[in-house]
Protein backbone atom coordinates (compact mmCIF):
# COMPACT_ATOMS: atom_id res chain seq x y z
CA UNK A 1 0.00 0.00 0.00
CA UNK A 2 1.39 3.34 -1.06
CA UNK A 3 0.80 6.10 1.34
CA UNK A 4 0.54 9.47 0.18
CA UNK A 5 1.79 12.47 2.39
CA UNK A 6 -0.69 15.00 2.75
CA UNK A 7 -2.95 13.03 -0.41
CA UNK A 8 -0.04 14.58 -3.50
CA UNK A 9 0.08 11.30 -5.55
CA UNK A 10 3.79 12.23 -6.57
CA UNK A 11 4.99 11.91 -2.75
CA UNK A 12 3.99 8.56 -3.30
CA UNK A 13 6.06 7.51 -6.09
CA UNK A 14 9.18 5.69 -5.62
CA UNK A 15 11.38 4.71 -7.73
CA UNK A 16 11.07 1.32 -9.72
CA UNK A 17 14.51 -0.37 -8.70
CA UNK A 18 14.00 1.17 -4.86
CA UNK A 19 10.79 -0.46 -4.46
CA UNK A 20 12.33 -3.79 -5.90
CA UNK A 21 14.57 -3.67 -3.06
CA UNK A 22 11.32 -2.91 -0.44
CA UNK A 23 9.61 -5.65 -2.23
CA UNK A 24 12.65 -8.53 -1.45
CA UNK A 25 14.68 -7.51 1.52
CA UNK A 26 13.54 -9.08 4.72
CA UNK A 27 11.87 -7.51 7.41
CA UNK A 28 14.39 -7.50 9.68
CA UNK A 29 16.12 -5.82 6.98
CA UNK A 30 13.62 -3.23 6.62
CA UNK A 31 14.14 -2.40 10.28
CA UNK A 32 17.47 -2.13 10.35
CA UNK A 33 17.57 0.48 7.44
CA UNK A 34 14.49 2.28 8.67
CA UNK A 35 16.13 2.96 12.15
CA UNK A 36 19.46 3.51 10.75
CA UNK A 37 17.66 6.27 8.43
CA UNK A 38 15.73 7.92 11.65
CA UNK A 39 18.90 7.75 13.50
CA UNK A 40 21.02 9.79 11.01
CA UNK A 41 17.80 11.82 9.75
CA UNK A 42 16.19 12.68 12.82
CA UNK A 43 13.93 15.44 10.71
CA UNK A 44 12.42 12.72 8.82
CA UNK A 45 10.66 11.18 12.23
CA UNK A 46 7.61 13.28 11.96
CA UNK A 47 7.20 12.51 8.46
CA UNK A 48 7.86 8.72 9.30
CA UNK A 49 5.20 8.99 12.15
CA UNK A 50 2.49 10.69 9.62
CA UNK A 51 3.13 7.85 7.12
CA UNK A 52 2.26 5.42 9.94
CA UNK A 53 -0.60 6.95 11.22
CA UNK A 54 -1.86 7.25 7.48
CA UNK A 55 -1.34 3.48 6.89
CA UNK A 56 -2.58 2.61 10.07
CA UNK A 57 -6.03 4.54 9.37
CA UNK A 58 -6.90 2.61 6.20
CA UNK A 59 -5.34 -0.91 7.74
CA UNK A 60 -8.29 -0.24 10.68
CA UNK A 61 -11.03 0.86 8.65
CA UNK A 62 -11.11 -2.82 7.57
CA UNK A 63 -11.43 -4.33 10.92
CA UNK A 64 -14.59 -3.66 13.24
CA UNK A 65 -15.08 -3.97 16.65
CA UNK A 66 -16.84 -7.35 16.42
CA UNK A 67 -13.63 -8.85 14.38
CA UNK A 68 -11.80 -7.98 17.46
CA UNK A 69 -14.04 -9.93 19.90
CA UNK A 70 -13.65 -13.39 17.73
CA UNK A 71 -9.76 -12.98 17.26
CA UNK A 72 -8.21 -16.24 18.16
CA UNK A 73 -4.66 -16.15 20.17
CA UNK A 74 -2.85 -15.53 16.64
CA UNK A 75 -5.20 -12.80 15.87
CA UNK A 76 -4.86 -11.13 19.22
CA UNK A 77 -1.31 -10.92 18.73
CA UNK A 78 -1.29 -9.53 15.25
CA UNK A 79 -3.61 -6.66 16.45
CA UNK A 80 -1.48 -5.99 19.52
CA UNK A 81 1.46 -5.16 16.95
CA UNK A 82 -1.29 -2.60 15.27
CA UNK A 83 -2.07 -1.07 18.93
CA UNK A 84 1.57 -0.70 19.63
CA UNK A 85 2.24 0.93 16.64
CA UNK A 86 0.06 3.42 17.32
CA UNK A 87 0.91 3.95 20.47
CA UNK A 88 3.82 4.34 19.12
CA UNK A 89 3.03 7.03 16.26
CA UNK A 90 0.98 9.57 18.58
CA UNK A 91 -2.33 7.36 18.06
CA UNK A 92 -2.87 6.85 22.34
CA UNK A 93 -6.37 6.92 22.41
CA UNK A 94 -6.84 5.16 18.99
CA UNK A 95 -4.76 2.44 20.94
CA UNK A 96 -6.23 2.45 24.06
CA UNK A 97 -9.70 1.30 22.28
CA UNK A 98 -7.85 -1.70 20.83
CA UNK A 99 -6.82 -2.48 23.49
CA UNK A 100 -10.10 -2.38 25.58
CA UNK A 101 -11.45 -5.31 23.16
CA UNK A 102 -8.11 -7.16 23.26
CA UNK A 103 -8.09 -7.19 27.18
CA UNK A 104 -11.90 -8.67 27.23
CA UNK A 105 -10.90 -11.25 24.25
CA UNK A 106 -7.40 -12.39 26.20
CA UNK A 107 -9.66 -13.45 29.44
CA UNK A 108 -12.23 -14.96 27.11
CA UNK A 109 -8.99 -17.67 25.49
CA UNK A 110 -7.39 -17.95 28.92
CA UNK A 111 -10.71 -19.13 30.57
CA UNK A 112 -11.34 -21.80 27.26
CA UNK A 113 -7.53 -22.65 26.38
CA UNK A 114 -6.23 -25.90 26.63
CA UNK A 115 -3.67 -27.07 28.90
CA UNK A 116 -1.55 -27.01 26.44
CA UNK A 117 -1.46 -23.32 25.30
CA UNK A 118 -1.67 -22.08 28.85
CA UNK A 119 1.44 -21.06 28.28
CA UNK A 120 1.58 -18.91 25.56
CA UNK A 121 -1.95 -17.19 26.56
CA UNK A 122 -0.68 -16.58 30.06
CA UNK A 123 2.55 -14.88 28.34
CA UNK A 124 0.78 -12.74 26.03
CA UNK A 125 -1.65 -11.36 28.66
CA UNK A 126 1.19 -10.25 30.52
CA UNK A 127 2.59 -8.44 27.41
CA UNK A 128 -0.86 -6.77 26.96
CA UNK A 129 -0.59 -5.43 30.99
CA UNK A 130 2.71 -3.87 29.72
CA UNK A 131 0.95 -2.36 27.08
CA UNK A 132 -1.76 -0.61 28.74
CA UNK A 133 1.03 0.93 30.97
CA UNK A 134 2.73 1.84 28.01
CA UNK A 135 -0.95 3.12 26.69
CA UNK A 136 -0.98 5.24 29.68
CA UNK A 137 2.23 6.43 29.09
CA UNK A 138 1.31 7.33 25.64
CA UNK A 139 -1.92 9.30 26.85
CA UNK A 140 0.10 11.46 29.07
CA UNK A 141 2.12 12.35 26.85
CA UNK A 142 -0.39 13.48 24.51
CA UNK A 143 -1.65 15.58 27.26
CA UNK A 144 1.50 17.54 27.87
CA UNK A 145 1.16 20.91 26.58
CA UNK A 146 3.32 24.16 26.58
CA UNK A 147 1.87 24.83 30.17
CA UNK A 148 2.36 21.71 31.39
CA UNK A 149 -0.58 19.29 31.33
CA UNK A 150 -4.11 20.08 30.35
CA UNK A 151 -7.25 17.77 31.80
CA UNK A 152 -8.57 14.96 29.77
CA UNK A 153 -11.51 16.08 26.83
CA UNK A 154 -15.16 14.71 27.44
CA UNK A 155 -13.97 11.81 24.83
CA UNK A 156 -10.91 11.29 25.87
CA UNK A 157 -12.01 10.30 29.38
CA UNK A 158 -14.81 8.47 28.13
CA UNK A 159 -12.12 6.24 26.20
CA UNK A 160 -10.26 5.45 29.14
CA UNK A 161 -13.28 4.68 31.44
CA UNK A 162 -14.30 2.47 28.99
CA UNK A 163 -11.44 0.75 29.18
CA UNK A 164 -11.00 0.92 32.93
CA UNK A 165 -14.79 -0.72 32.64
CA UNK A 166 -13.80 -2.99 30.91
CA UNK A 167 -10.59 -4.47 33.08
CA UNK A 168 -13.23 -4.32 35.78
CA UNK A 169 -15.14 -6.46 33.68
CA UNK A 170 -12.69 -8.77 33.29
CA UNK A 171 -12.03 -9.25 37.62
CA UNK A 172 -16.05 -10.07 37.08
CA UNK A 173 -14.92 -12.54 34.54
CA UNK A 174 -11.93 -14.15 36.21
CA UNK A 175 -13.72 -14.36 39.91
CA UNK A 176 -13.39 -17.84 41.47
CA UNK A 177 -11.88 -19.19 38.34
CA UNK A 178 -8.46 -20.12 39.92
CA UNK A 179 -6.85 -17.30 37.26
CA UNK A 180 -4.95 -14.93 38.54
CA UNK A 181 -6.10 -11.38 37.06
CA UNK A 182 -3.53 -10.49 34.23
CA UNK A 183 -3.57 -6.57 34.31
CA UNK A 184 -2.65 -5.07 37.74
CA UNK A 185 -0.50 -2.92 36.51
CA UNK A 186 -2.59 -1.57 33.43
CA UNK A 187 -5.47 -1.58 36.24
CA UNK A 188 -3.54 0.90 38.39
CA UNK A 189 -1.96 2.90 36.02
CA UNK A 190 -5.84 3.81 34.26
CA UNK A 191 -7.17 4.80 37.40
CA UNK A 192 -3.89 6.95 38.00
CA UNK A 193 -5.16 8.73 34.98
CA UNK A 194 -8.73 9.05 35.57
CA UNK A 195 -7.53 10.14 39.23
CA UNK A 196 -10.08 7.21 40.99
CA UNK A 197 -8.91 4.17 43.36
CA UNK A 198 -7.92 1.35 42.02
CA UNK A 199 -9.85 -1.86 42.89
CA UNK A 200 -10.02 -3.14 46.41
CA UNK A 201 -8.54 -6.43 44.97
CA UNK A 202 -5.59 -5.15 43.16
CA UNK A 203 -4.69 -2.94 46.71
CA UNK A 204 -4.52 -6.81 48.04
CA UNK A 205 -1.86 -7.73 45.69
CA UNK A 206 0.09 -5.01 47.28
CA UNK A 207 -0.29 -5.48 51.12
CA UNK A 208 1.70 -8.66 50.38
CA UNK A 209 4.85 -7.71 52.76
CA UNK A 210 5.38 -9.15 56.34
CA UNK A 211 5.27 -7.48 59.46
CA UNK A 212 7.97 -8.53 60.57
CA UNK A 213 10.59 -8.25 58.03
CA UNK A 214 13.88 -7.30 58.94
CA UNK A 215 15.30 -4.17 58.25
CA UNK A 216 17.50 -4.13 55.53
CA UNK A 217 21.39 -5.51 55.18
CA UNK A 218 23.83 -2.66 55.32
CA UNK A 219 25.29 -1.26 51.90
CA UNK A 220 28.55 -2.86 50.95
CA UNK A 221 29.49 0.20 49.58
CA UNK A 222 28.13 3.69 49.98
CA UNK A 223 29.23 7.21 49.11
CA UNK A 224 27.71 10.38 50.65
CA UNK A 225 25.01 12.83 49.10
CA UNK A 226 24.32 15.58 50.96
CA UNK A 227 23.29 14.62 54.25
CA UNK A 228 22.38 11.02 53.19
CA UNK A 229 25.00 8.35 52.86
CA UNK A 230 23.97 5.94 50.14
CA UNK A 231 24.52 2.18 48.39
CA UNK A 232 26.95 3.08 45.08
CA UNK A 233 24.70 0.55 42.81
CA UNK A 234 21.26 1.88 42.53
CA UNK A 235 18.73 0.11 40.94
CA UNK A 236 17.02 1.49 37.26
CA UNK A 237 13.39 0.99 36.66
CA UNK A 238 13.61 2.06 32.98
CA UNK A 239 12.93 -1.03 31.99
CA UNK A 240 9.32 -1.09 33.37
CA UNK A 241 8.70 1.61 31.11
CA UNK A 242 7.68 -1.09 27.91
CA UNK A 243 7.18 -4.37 27.67
CA UNK A 244 9.84 -4.90 25.01
CA UNK A 245 11.81 -5.66 28.28
CA UNK A 246 9.07 -8.53 29.67
CA UNK A 247 6.30 -7.69 31.64
CA UNK A 248 5.65 -9.35 35.04
CA UNK A 249 2.88 -9.31 37.75
CA UNK A 250 2.49 -7.17 40.64
CA UNK A 251 2.98 -9.79 43.20
CA UNK A 252 6.27 -10.83 41.74
CA UNK A 253 7.28 -6.81 41.32
CA UNK A 254 6.57 -6.37 44.87
CA UNK A 255 8.33 -9.18 45.76
CA UNK A 256 11.21 -7.65 43.53
CA UNK A 257 11.55 -4.67 44.94
CA UNK A 258 11.55 -6.73 48.66
CA UNK A 259 14.47 -8.84 47.46
CA UNK A 260 16.66 -5.61 46.19
CA UNK A 261 16.19 -3.69 49.22
CA UNK A 262 16.75 -6.63 51.68
CA UNK A 263 19.62 -7.15 49.70
CA UNK A 264 20.90 -3.45 50.57
CA UNK A 265 20.10 -2.18 47.46
CA UNK A 266 17.69 1.08 48.82
CA UNK A 267 18.11 3.20 45.98
CA UNK A 268 15.65 3.27 42.95
CA UNK A 269 16.17 5.39 39.82
CA UNK A 270 13.14 5.97 38.15
CA UNK A 271 11.61 8.72 35.70
CA UNK A 272 8.30 10.56 34.74
CA UNK A 273 7.87 8.63 31.70
CA UNK A 274 8.83 4.65 32.84
CA UNK A 275 5.58 3.19 32.76
CA UNK A 276 4.18 2.77 36.23
CA UNK A 277 7.90 2.69 38.23
CA UNK A 278 6.87 5.46 40.21
CA UNK A 279 3.25 4.08 40.87
CA UNK A 280 4.54 0.61 42.00
CA UNK A 281 7.77 1.92 44.07
CA UNK A 282 5.19 4.05 45.43
CA UNK A 283 3.26 1.37 46.44
CA UNK A 284 5.78 -0.97 47.77
CA UNK A 285 7.99 2.23 49.64
CA UNK A 286 4.74 3.32 51.39
CA UNK A 287 3.75 -0.60 53.11
CA UNK A 288 7.58 -1.03 53.33
CA UNK A 289 8.13 -1.02 57.66
CA UNK A 290 12.17 0.71 57.04
CA UNK A 291 11.17 3.43 54.05
CA UNK A 292 13.11 5.83 55.10
CA UNK A 293 15.56 3.48 54.83
CA UNK A 294 15.25 3.72 50.83
CA UNK A 295 16.35 6.37 48.60
CA UNK A 296 14.26 8.08 45.65
CA UNK A 297 15.64 9.28 42.96
CA UNK A 298 13.00 10.47 39.63
CA UNK A 299 12.87 12.86 37.34
CA UNK A 300 11.41 15.73 35.76
CA UNK A 301 11.66 15.44 31.70
CA UNK A 302 11.13 18.32 29.41
CA UNK A 303 11.12 17.20 25.96
CA UNK A 304 8.63 19.61 24.25
CA UNK A 305 8.62 22.92 24.19
CA UNK A 306 7.36 24.10 26.98
CA UNK A 307 6.56 27.56 28.45
CA UNK A 308 7.98 27.61 31.98
CA UNK A 309 5.82 28.53 35.36
CA UNK A 310 6.15 28.60 39.02
CA UNK A 311 2.74 26.66 38.12
CA UNK A 312 3.64 24.28 35.56
CA UNK A 313 6.96 22.98 37.06
CA UNK A 314 4.84 22.76 41.33
CA UNK A 315 2.71 20.48 38.95
CA UNK A 316 4.79 18.60 38.19
CA UNK A 317 6.64 18.10 41.21
CA UNK A 318 2.82 17.17 43.01
CA UNK A 319 2.45 14.77 40.02
CA UNK A 320 5.72 12.92 40.65
CA UNK A 321 4.83 12.77 45.25
CA UNK A 322 0.87 11.78 43.99
CA UNK A 323 2.51 8.88 41.84
CA UNK A 324 5.32 8.16 44.67
CA UNK A 325 3.22 8.44 47.08
CA UNK A 326 5.48 10.95 49.38
CA UNK A 327 5.29 14.03 50.88
CA UNK A 328 8.85 15.03 49.75
CA UNK A 329 11.50 13.75 46.65
CA UNK A 330 14.92 12.56 47.92
CA UNK A 331 16.53 13.37 44.63
CA UNK A 332 14.71 14.86 41.48
CA UNK A 333 16.36 15.02 38.30
CA UNK A 334 15.61 17.58 35.65
CA UNK A 335 16.30 16.79 31.73
CA UNK A 336 15.90 19.58 29.75
CA UNK A 337 15.69 18.85 25.88
CA UNK A 338 16.03 21.95 23.89
CA UNK A 339 19.30 24.00 24.34
CA UNK A 340 18.55 26.95 22.63
CA UNK A 341 15.15 27.94 25.20
CA UNK A 342 17.06 28.72 28.44
CA UNK A 343 14.15 28.60 30.80
CA UNK A 344 15.72 25.55 31.76
CA UNK A 345 17.48 28.12 34.56
CA UNK A 346 14.56 29.39 35.47
CA UNK A 347 12.42 25.76 35.90
CA UNK A 348 15.46 24.62 38.60
CA UNK A 349 15.21 27.82 40.20
CA UNK A 350 11.45 27.38 40.62
CA UNK A 351 12.62 23.34 42.03
CA UNK A 352 15.17 24.58 44.56
CA UNK A 353 12.37 26.81 46.17
CA UNK A 354 10.37 24.08 46.27
CA UNK A 355 10.01 22.25 50.00
CA UNK A 356 9.41 19.33 48.57
CA UNK A 357 12.22 18.64 46.75
CA UNK A 358 14.86 17.67 48.91
CA UNK A 359 17.50 17.49 46.18
CA UNK A 360 18.03 18.52 42.48
CA UNK A 361 20.38 16.77 40.25
CA UNK A 362 20.11 16.96 36.55
CA UNK A 363 20.09 14.28 33.65
CA UNK A 364 21.43 14.00 30.32
CA UNK A 365 23.41 17.68 31.01
CA UNK A 366 26.70 18.66 29.26
CA UNK A 367 29.16 20.08 30.86
CA UNK A 368 28.61 23.49 29.19
CA UNK A 369 24.99 23.77 30.45
CA UNK A 370 26.05 22.30 33.81
CA UNK A 371 28.23 25.13 34.23
CA UNK A 372 25.55 27.37 33.67
CA UNK A 373 23.16 26.16 35.86
CA UNK A 374 25.92 26.16 39.14
CA UNK A 375 26.52 29.61 38.10
CA UNK A 376 23.02 30.53 38.15
CA UNK A 377 23.16 29.61 42.17
CA UNK A 378 20.67 26.58 41.92
CA UNK A 379 22.87 23.83 43.85
CA UNK A 380 23.29 20.59 41.77
CA UNK A 381 24.15 17.22 43.66
CA UNK A 382 23.90 15.06 40.77
CA UNK A 383 24.11 14.70 36.73
CA UNK A 384 23.21 11.43 35.24
CA UNK A 385 24.77 10.37 32.15
CA UNK A 386 26.02 7.58 30.19
CA UNK A 387 29.53 6.14 30.86
CA UNK A 388 31.11 2.91 30.41
CA UNK A 389 34.23 1.34 28.69
CA UNK A 390 32.42 1.74 25.27
CA UNK A 391 31.52 5.44 26.02
CA UNK A 392 34.35 7.06 28.25
CA UNK A 393 33.42 11.06 27.49
CA UNK A 394 32.37 12.23 30.56
CA UNK A 395 36.01 12.08 31.33
CA UNK A 396 37.01 14.69 28.73
CA UNK A 397 35.05 17.36 30.43
CA UNK A 398 32.63 16.27 32.68
CA UNK A 399 34.52 15.18 35.45
CA UNK A 400 36.46 18.44 36.04
CA UNK A 401 33.56 20.02 36.62
CA UNK A 402 31.56 17.55 38.87
CA UNK A 403 35.32 17.63 40.66
CA UNK A 404 34.81 21.25 41.41
CA UNK A 405 31.58 22.08 42.14
CA UNK A 406 31.36 18.52 43.78
CA UNK A 407 28.65 16.79 42.02
CA UNK A 408 28.30 13.41 41.82
CA UNK A 409 27.80 11.26 38.55
CA UNK A 410 24.77 9.01 38.64
CA UNK A 411 25.65 6.52 35.16
CA UNK A 412 23.55 4.44 33.11
CA UNK A 413 24.91 2.29 30.02
CA UNK A 414 27.77 0.92 31.95
CA UNK A 415 26.89 -2.54 30.74
CA UNK A 416 25.92 -1.51 27.12
CA UNK A 417 22.30 -3.14 28.06
CA UNK A 418 23.91 -6.09 28.80
CA UNK A 419 26.88 -6.62 26.39
CA UNK A 420 29.38 -6.39 28.40
CA UNK A 421 28.90 -9.73 29.71
CA UNK A 422 30.33 -13.71 30.25
CA UNK A 423 27.58 -14.80 28.15
CA UNK A 424 28.69 -12.38 25.43
CA UNK A 425 32.16 -12.82 25.08
CA UNK A 426 33.36 -15.24 21.49
CA UNK A 427 29.84 -14.69 20.47
CA UNK A 428 28.95 -13.62 16.74
CA UNK A 429 28.19 -10.68 16.41
CA UNK A 430 24.50 -10.00 16.98
CA UNK A 431 21.21 -10.05 14.88
CA UNK A 432 19.61 -6.52 16.66
CA UNK A 433 16.52 -7.38 15.53
CA UNK A 434 16.09 -11.16 16.91
CA UNK A 435 12.98 -11.43 19.48
CA UNK A 436 16.16 -11.84 22.68
CA UNK A 437 17.44 -8.23 21.65
CA UNK A 438 16.14 -5.30 23.66
CA UNK A 439 15.76 -1.85 23.09
CA UNK A 440 18.53 -1.11 24.85
CA UNK A 441 21.19 -3.44 23.28
CA UNK A 442 19.95 -2.06 20.23
CA UNK A 443 21.14 0.84 21.14
CA UNK A 444 24.50 0.32 22.33
CA UNK A 445 25.29 -1.85 19.76
CA UNK A 446 25.63 1.14 17.92
CA UNK A 447 27.95 2.55 20.46
CA UNK A 448 30.12 -0.50 20.11
CA UNK A 449 30.42 -0.09 16.72
CA UNK A 450 30.82 3.53 17.01
CA UNK A 451 33.84 2.49 19.66
CA UNK A 452 35.46 0.45 17.66
CA UNK A 453 33.93 -2.58 16.23
CA UNK A 454 32.46 -5.93 17.41
CA UNK A 455 35.95 -7.65 16.74
CA UNK A 456 37.60 -5.01 19.11
CA UNK A 457 34.88 -5.11 21.66
CA UNK A 458 35.20 -8.98 21.86
CA UNK A 459 38.98 -8.50 22.34
CA UNK A 460 37.78 -6.17 25.37
CA UNK A 461 35.52 -8.77 26.91
CA UNK A 462 38.21 -11.21 26.62
CA UNK A 463 40.85 -9.02 28.38
CA UNK A 464 38.17 -7.94 31.05
CA UNK A 465 37.63 -12.13 31.43
CA UNK A 466 41.06 -12.79 32.44
CA UNK A 467 40.86 -10.19 35.00
CA UNK A 468 37.35 -11.17 36.20
CA UNK A 469 39.06 -14.26 36.56
CA UNK A 470 42.33 -12.40 38.71
CA UNK A 471 39.48 -11.38 41.05
CA UNK A 472 37.13 -14.33 41.01
CA UNK A 473 33.65 -12.30 39.65
CA UNK A 474 32.05 -12.14 36.08
CA UNK A 475 32.52 -9.22 33.51
CA UNK A 476 30.18 -7.53 34.65
CA UNK A 477 31.76 -6.88 37.51
CA UNK A 478 34.81 -5.42 36.21
CA UNK A 479 32.68 -2.67 33.78
CA UNK A 480 30.97 -1.59 36.71
CA UNK A 481 33.77 -1.35 38.99
CA UNK A 482 36.23 0.38 36.00
CA UNK A 483 33.37 3.44 36.38
CA UNK A 484 33.04 3.44 40.20
CA UNK A 485 36.82 4.15 40.61
CA UNK A 486 36.68 7.27 39.31
CA UNK A 487 36.21 9.77 42.15
CA UNK A 488 33.33 11.59 40.82
CA UNK A 489 31.44 8.62 40.34
CA UNK A 490 28.50 8.56 42.92
CA UNK A 491 26.85 5.81 41.93
CA UNK A 492 26.19 3.10 38.43
CA UNK A 493 22.52 2.60 37.80
CA UNK A 494 22.40 -1.20 37.02
CA UNK A 495 18.76 -1.73 34.72
CA UNK A 496 16.72 -3.92 37.34
CA UNK A 497 14.04 -6.52 35.58
CA UNK A 498 12.00 -5.82 39.19
CA UNK A 499 10.46 -9.64 38.97
CA UNK A 500 11.58 -11.72 36.24
CA UNK A 501 14.82 -11.53 37.28
CA UNK A 502 17.60 -11.21 39.90
CA UNK A 503 21.22 -9.89 39.84
CA UNK A 504 21.11 -8.69 43.35
CA UNK A 505 24.28 -11.56 44.39
CA UNK A 506 25.88 -10.79 41.23
CA UNK A 507 25.81 -7.03 42.13
CA UNK A 508 27.13 -7.32 45.40
CA UNK A 509 30.53 -8.55 44.27
CA UNK A 510 31.48 -5.75 42.17
CA UNK A 511 31.55 -3.99 45.82
CA UNK A 512 34.29 -3.28 48.34
CA UNK A 513 37.43 -3.84 46.34
CA UNK A 514 39.30 -2.02 43.42
CA UNK A 515 40.65 -2.40 40.28
CA UNK A 516 44.55 -2.42 40.81
CA UNK A 517 47.14 -0.47 38.78
CA UNK A 518 48.31 -3.94 36.43
CA UNK A 519 43.81 -4.49 36.05
CA UNK A 520 43.54 -1.00 34.92
CA UNK A 521 46.68 -1.48 32.29
CA UNK A 522 45.28 -4.33 30.80
CA UNK A 523 42.29 -2.56 30.11
CA UNK A 524 43.99 0.42 28.85
CA UNK A 525 45.46 -1.57 26.08
CA UNK A 526 42.59 -1.73 24.34
CA UNK A 527 41.23 1.35 25.08
CA UNK A 528 44.38 3.11 23.82
CA UNK A 529 43.33 1.58 19.82
CA UNK A 530 39.32 2.00 20.39
CA UNK A 531 37.56 5.17 18.65
CA UNK A 532 36.96 7.27 22.07
CA UNK A 533 38.48 10.69 21.58
CA UNK A 534 36.59 10.23 18.02
CA UNK A 535 33.63 9.84 19.95
CA UNK A 536 33.47 12.70 21.95
CA UNK A 537 34.50 14.94 18.87
CA UNK A 538 31.99 13.47 16.81
CA UNK A 539 28.98 12.98 19.19
CA UNK A 540 29.56 15.82 21.52
CA UNK A 541 29.81 16.09 25.42
CA UNK A 542 28.11 13.22 27.46
CA UNK A 543 24.08 13.75 26.93
CA UNK A 544 24.46 15.64 23.51
CA UNK A 545 23.56 11.98 22.37
CA UNK A 546 19.92 12.75 22.80
CA UNK A 547 20.17 16.30 21.03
Amino acid sequence: MAVARNGSSNTAHVNMMTDSVIANLPPDGLRVIIRSLLASHPDITASFEDATRQYLAQAQTRTSKSQLTALDVGGLEKTQRIARCMLGSGQAFDGVSILESLVIRGVQIALDSPETEKQRVNSLLASLDGDLVQAMTAVTKKLAVSSGARALSPGEHDIIQALFESLAQCQRMLKDTGIDFPYGRGMLTTANILGVDSPESQKGRLNKIPSEISRPLPAKETFQLGDRILPRIFSGLWQMSSPAWGSAQISKIIDGFSTHVQNGFTAFDMADHYGDAEVLYGRFRRLYPYKDDMFTATKYCVFHPMTVSREAVQANVGERCNRLQQEVIDLLQFHWQLWDNSQYIDALQYLAEDKRVARIGLCNFDTEHLEHVVESGVKIFTNQVQFSLVDSRPTFKMADACSRHDIKLLTYGTLCGGFIADKWLNEPEPDVYDTNITPSQRKYYGMICSWGGWDLFQELLSVLRTVATKHGVNISNIATRWVLDFPYVGAVIIGARIGMSEHTSDNATTLGWSLDDDDRGLIEEVLDRSNRAEMFETMGDCGNEYR
